[in-house]
């Protein structure tokens, strides 16, 4: 699922990906920044190449804890949300 400017970089609200087997949430990353080179920047911290902390990760409508984003493996028709830090005034 895409929100904000995933959304707008993706141009799609929501995309089905089949992954060849089981994979963790960094692997899905992966193939979504070869897709979407500029999510990488949004993404990804530069200095270590690991999600940024500032991003929180949704999977089937529960956050995940930062501790298992590494290694958090997928399942079939899991439901992936990466939410942006949210800004206003």
């Amino acid at each position: 699922l895409y929100f904000a400017d995933l959304k707008s970089i993706t141009e799609k609200e929501k995309e089905h990906i089949i992954l060849n087997e089981k994979k963790n949430l960094m692997h899905l990353t992966q193939r979504l920044i070869v897709k979407y080179p500029s999510l990488e920047k949004i993404l990804l911290d530069s200095d270590n190449g690991k999600i940024k902390k500032s991003i929180s990760i949704s999977l089937n409508h529960s956050i995940i804890d930062r501790q298992k984003i590494e290694t958090y493996r997928l399942n079939k028709d899991d439901k992936v949300a990466f939410l942006l830090p949210v800004s206003g005034g």
